[in-house]
């Protein structure tokens, strides 16, 4: 090979790896797709053993039954489970039919027909064999319907493993679904049981809790301490502080979230969604900012998780006392009211709950003209507003002290008149948009107007506590809670 053939070489090789290194450039400034949208499934994996009276589905515990004998067992060397409980689990439907004792069992399009003590079955309305063995056939065991688990599970496109060591065994099935639509009108597919929530939002964490669902959360975020009480939080959920960090609606990583395998991710409306969208994670946004929508949300997320009674308890409570308090301050003057949030000259604006709360509680809030939801004012707007009352959050940074000791602020009617108040807080302070922020109405009310509602104040914390979030407050704590 002569010099001129070796040189024309060289400068093609080096016009190849150029193009290749042009290529790589351009496609490493290019977003990087985490997942095709489809690959999400709500898959249930379920573990249990023959012989133990409890499974889990996807990590979560769940019993049989409530009678500790209903247990998986083992009869002419097939597995028989009680049905129910494992068929709902996933979403399915279990029908009992007494004059004819069959059962039916419903699920994903699925529907299985079974009759105690009969070796046949009907799968989608074909007769099919249970097993070659004649003995294997459904039977009746404390009252309960036992069916032999293989037939179920391959009949409803499910895969079962068998460990014969520890007599343990594996399901993996597709799990039923439903569609719920979110506070913006968008439609979310969910599994019909949810079992693992995570929540990017106070807020929604704290409803959650209302809803009595604590046990289902997979994760929690440290940059919410200075809003959510955690050591209250502890009292009713011991383990909640102990969740992995999966970050809040501004700075969630997608990835982490993907690899928690959720069935529900609560943010809040305007919270920006693409990444979580671009792989089909299953997002509920919802809105808390006025007290109507506070209150479908409520609706949207108990059916969201299959609480609606509850859901529907907290909303009657905040209706009947709603209006209690409106009833009984029609027609009053309203008092002019400045809610501070994280310092003093910072506030809320037309578009929040705090303003809305206010204009309940028979005040009126001199800020709520201004146009948007979280607002800076200066001390000098304070000054030509000269409320009457002034509020601070407990996630204020400071003290009412310092506000009435503060040299610009002396003109300032409330702070003649030493009429500047701590709002209270037990989980989370009563001024923000979530399920305590009815106490917070009440309290407002009382501090405003005097004792015009004529109620108990102190016992209705404590039923309201009991009643919602089933945990009986001492007296302490209520001292606590109201201690200004």
């Amino acid at each position: 090979m002569n010099n001129s053939s070796i040189i024309y070489q060289i400068k093609n090789m080096k016009k190849v790896l150029s193009f290749i290194l042009v290529f790589l450039l351009i496609f490493s400034f290019l977003p990087l797709k985490i997942s095709d949208s489809q690959d999400y499934k709500f898959l249930a994996e379920i573990n249990f053993n023959v012989g133990e009276s409890s499974f889990y589905i996807n990590g979560y515990k769940l019993n049989f039954d409530s009678n500790e004998n209903i247990v998986p067992i083992i009869k002419n060397g097939r597995t028989f489970i009680p049905v129910r409980s494992i068929i709902e689990s996933i979403g399915g439907e279990v029908f009992w039919k007494e004059k004819t004792r069959e059962v039916e069992i419903k699920f994903n399009n699925n529907l299985i027909a079974l009759t105690i003590d009969k070796n046949s079955a009907f799968v989608n309305e074909k007769s099919k064999k249970i097993d070659n063995d004649d003995e294997i056939k459904p039977f009746i065991l404390y009252s309960r319907t036992y069916v032999p688990l293989r037939f179920i599970i391959e009949n409803l496109d499910g895969n079962i493993e068998y460990n014969s060591k520890d007599k343990s065994i594996g399901i993996k099935i597709d799990r039923e679904t439903k569609e719920v639509t979110d506070s913006t009108g968008r439609k979310v597919i969910v599994p019909k049981k949810i079992y693992r929530i995570v929540s990017l939002y106070p807020m929604s964490t704290i409803m959650i809790f209302a809803l009595k669902s604590q046990d289902r959360f997979i994760g929690t975020y440290s940059s919410s301490m200075k809003v959510i009480n955690f050591e209250n939080i502890k009292k009713i959920s011991p383990d909640f502080e102990k969740l992995p960090d999966l970050g809040t609606f501004k700075d969630y990583n997608p990835e982490v979230l993907l690899s928690c395998k959720p069935d529900i991710i609560v943010t809040p409306h305007y919270t920006n969604i693409k990444k979580l969208e671009e792989i089909n994670l299953p997002v509920l946004l919802l809105d808390h900012e006025l007290p109507e929508n506070l209150l479908k949300s409520i609706n949207i997320l108990g059916d969201a998780i299959d609480k609606k009674e509850e859901a529907e308890k907290i909303i009657n409570y905040y209706n009947k006392n709603k209006k209690l308090v409106e009833d009984k301050l029609k027609g009053l003057e309203k008092r002019k009211v400045y809610v501070a949030g994280e310092t003093i000259t910072k506030s809320y604006g037309s578009d929040f709950y705090q303003t809305l709360m206010v204009n309940i509680a028979g005040g009126e809030s001199v800020t709520k003209n201004i146009k948007g939801g979280k607002i800076e004012i200066s001390l000098e707007d304070l000054l030509k507003f000269d409320p009457e009352y002034i509020f601070i959050p407990s996630y204020f940074i400071g003290t009412k002290e310092d506000i009435l000791n503060r040299k610009e602020l002396q003109d300032v009617k409330a702070i003649k008149e030493k009429k500047v108040y701590t709002i209270p807080s037990f989980f989370i302070s009563y001024d923000l948009p979530s399920v305590e922020s009815i106490l917070g109405i009440f309290w407002l009310s009382e501090k405003i107007n005097g004792d015009i509602l004529k109620i108990d104040f102190k016992k209705e914390v404590k039923d309201f506590y009991k009643n919602i979030f089933g945990y009986n407050l001492s007296d302490k704590e209520i001292e606590e809670i109201l201690k200004d």
